[in-house]
């Protein structure tokens, strides 16, 4: 695989077998992994193939076998045992041990999932009973006396609180004081209501009821006697019940304990032969044959080919052809190592990559760690994002399920750790532990906190400043040379003339800037002096110019200016215009963009005082509670943990204030994390991308089957020398 960062070239491979082969060629795609179906069938108007008997099975089964997974709560997308061998040669084998399974529990699991739901319903019913009652036993009424009779209508509910003088005085109105109501206010919010009234008056005592909100208790027939015994009586009998509910329950936890690895299996076998039925609809029958065809990517012809002879034998026919329209609907194939896969995730966030483009995943693998590190520079908090992305790749490879929201922690674990590794080197860089800063000194002497006498250092700032630029200027640069290669590799001449005098123009800047000055636009223009080289971060804590670090060329500063500035930008914008409208479009945007996303970088800058004046907020207001003494450290003669640190203005052995480094970490390690990776983001998506890479294309989606509980038999190559095609 090597630096390959541009698409695979995407060719079709067209496959004619006979159609009694068409499973083994099936088996063989699924082998492969890298076969991505062309719909011929749909572009020419073909109807669909109609399934057979044994395809209809299998999505029955399926659907039993979901159920049956379902309500034994078995999660499908993590493995309960040991792959499970099964001999799907053909589909009867299949079905036969899907079929087996099944017949094995399901009887067993729906009586189960039955008498479940009837105990439920019967639980419900018993606390229901058991509430009427109690809510009953202080009016002491007999919930049996609560009926219609032939002379009188007896009801018992309740009434929303402060509605019950409104209840007594409409009954007494549409009665004419033939009535009995007893009422108790409860402190739920709610009265109590027994009311008796004659049967002639049940209609219109009914709708009062209703206007007033009343909700009815639901007497069941046979409970007769003192409430408090028939709510007793209810409680044991709910007792009971629910005795035999956890007795279901914990058969049915031992089903599923006992019968998931084989469920699972039998699960993923007719998952697995769902799809080989649904990809038929690819698949161009005549009487004899079958032809297929799909994407593969360049090089993998020989082993396609391989694949489908030692599957299929004799009755094949493969060939291969790069057609005219597979520059536009041809799929893009990006292939990295799987520690890269996070960033890769990213790149395809902002789009995938076209087959002119190429694919940054390997270089911003790098470069984004690199950039949040000199945002995020902290020792201590790189040193927890470190663990976090190291619990979350162990989670992740034991099969773990950190949830929809952890989920994205642990699909981007390598991510994680490389942002840790980073943000820790830009802690001993910059000399901060938690955000103190009486722990480390800066490896990096010129970021140091404060001078030899203890003073502030009030040149800190401007250092930072400098050094974001630098690498956005550098960052900036390997954009634009990505662009230059791409277009030279393309043989888009015209393009790569715009694009290479971009690069030379936006060095020329650089230079001006750093190697002139950029506090004074005039000095470029001067023609007695001299340019100074300018050599990345070499220069940092030197100033500009004529520093005594970056070295002096016998060359004045309006000659660079006209030869590195001028010249180039006309180069530019001729050849753009020479282009068309596209062309211009692309030369002013590149002419703006020069500036404002060199500019841009200095939220490096940014980001990084706040993080550091916000962590030390917390450690220098807040009591210390604890002074943790740290010990000095050297490696291999390098000082990492210094004897004596400045602190208050004076020398002190070096410590980390307890409570300021924990409530500092929690609140702006959490925030300005989260702040450090949308800006890193930010600068990639829109600073660095903007100058070569344009996404646009459709992923490419091969046919493959995951296999995460079942294993197959090897097969050995089929023989067929005298089938006709």
């Amino acid at each position: 695989m090597g630096l390959q960062m541009s698409p695979k070239r995407m060719i079709v491979a067209k496959i004619v077998s006979h159609k009694d082969f068409e499973r083994s060629v099936k088996q063989a795609l699924e082998a492969f992994g890298l076969f991505e179906f062309i719909d011929v069938r749909r572009q020419a108007g073909i109807v669909d193939v109609k399934r057979t008997h044994d395809e209809e099975a299998v999505f029955a089964l399926l659907d039993r076998v979901s159920k049956i997974v379902g309500l034994l709560d078995i999660d499908t997308e993590h493995r309960a045992g040991p792959e499970i061998v099964v001999d799907d040669t053909t589909i009867d084998d299949s079905l036969k041990f899907a079929s087996d399974v099944i017949k094995s529990v399901e009887e067993e699991v729906l009586e189960i999932e039955t008498r479940m739901a009837v105990l439920k319903g019967d639980i419900d019913r018993q606390k229901g009973i058991a509430d009427v009652a109690v809510s009953l036993e202080p009016l002491g009424v007999d919930p049996s006396l609560i009926r219609t009779t032939e002379f009188t209508f007896t009801t018992a509910g309740v009434i929303p609180s402060g509605r019950d003088d409104e209840l007594d005085w409409s009954i007494r109105e549409v009665t004419e004081d033939s009535y009995y109501l007893s009422l108790l206010r409860l402190k739920s919010g709610v009265t109590t209501a027994v009311l008796t009234v004659p049967i002639e008056q049940k209609d219109a005592v009914e709708r009062i009821l209703s206007a007033l909100e009343f909700e009815s208790f639901e007497i069941p027939e046979g409970y007769e006697g003192p409430p408090e015994s028939i709510a007793a009586k209810a409680l044991e009998k709910k007792a009971e019940l629910e005795s035999e509910y956890e007795k279901l329950e914990a058969r049915k936890a031992h089903i599923a304990e006992e019968w998931a690895p084989r469920l699972l299996a039998a699960w993923e076998a007719l998952e697995v032969e769902r799809r080989r039925v649904d990809i038929k609809s690819y698949i161009v029958y005549t009487d004899q044959a079958i032809k297929m065809w799909g994407w593969i990517p360049e090089g993998k012809e020989e082993e396609l080919e391989s694949i489908l002879r030692a599957q299929v034998g004799t009755a094949l026919e493969v060939s291969f052809e790069s057609v005219d329209f597979a520059e536009y609907e041809a799929p893009t194939y990006i292939s990295n190592p799987e520690f890269m896969k996070p960033t890769e995730d990213v790149v395809k966030a902002f789009g995938i990559p076209s087959r002119h483009d190429l694919d940054p995943t390997k270089i911003m693998w790098l470069s984004f760690p690199i950039i949040f590190g000199l945002v995020f520079a902290d020792v201590g908090q790189g040193f927890l994002i470190l663990l976090i992305g190291l619990a979350a790749r162990r989670a992740k490879r034991k099969g773990q399920d950190w949830g929809a929201i952890m989920g994205y922690i642990q699909s981007g674990a390598e991510g994680l750790i490389m942002m840790g590794l980073f943000a820790m080197l830009g802690g001993f860089l910059f000399g901060s532990f938690f955000g103190a800063e009486t722990v480390i000194e800066p490896l990096w002497s010129i970021f140091a906190h404060t001078d030899e006498f203890g003073n502030p250092n009030p040149y800190r700032s401007s250092h930072m400043l400098k050094l974001s630029i630098e690498v956005g200027a550098i960052h900036l640069m390997l954009g634009i040379l990505l662009n230059l290669y791409n277009r030279i590799k393309h043989g888009k001449f015209k393009e790569a003339v715009v694009a290479g005098s971009y690069l030379w123009l936006y060095y020329g800047f650089i230079n001006l800037l750093l190697g002139v000055s950029y506090n004074s636009i005039g000095l470029w223009f001067d023609s007695t002096s001299q340019v100074n080289l300018w050599v990345p971060f070499a220069g940092i804590g030197y100033g500009t110019g004529n520093n005594g670090i970056y070295p002096a060329i016998p060359v004045s500063p309006m000659s660079w200016s006209l030869f590195c500035l001028f010249l180039p930008l006309i180069v530019m914008a001729v050849f753009s215009f020479m282009s068309g409208m596209d062309g211009a479009v692309e030369f002013m945007e590149y002419a703006i963009a020069m500036i404002s996303h060199t500019v841009s970088y200095a939220r490096i800058f940014a980001l990084n005082t706040v993080h550091i004046i916000l962590s030390s907020v917390f450690i220098e207001k807040l009591p210390a509670i604890i002074d943790i003494p740290m010990i000095p450290l050297e490696i291999f003669g390098l000082e990492i943990v210094p004897h004596e640190v400045w602190a208050h203005g004076h020398l002190t052995a070096p410590y980390l204030p307890l409570l300021g480094a924990v409530i500092g970490t929690l609140i702006v390690g959490i925030l300005e994390g989260l702040l450090a990776f949308m800006h890193t983001l930010r600068l990639h998506f829109v600073e660095w991308f903007s100058k070569f890479y344009h996404a646009g294309g459709v992923e490419f989606q091969p046919y493959k089957v995951r296999r995460l509980h079942t294993a197959t038999p090897k097969i050995e190559p089929l023989i067929s020398s005298n089938v006709v095609l």
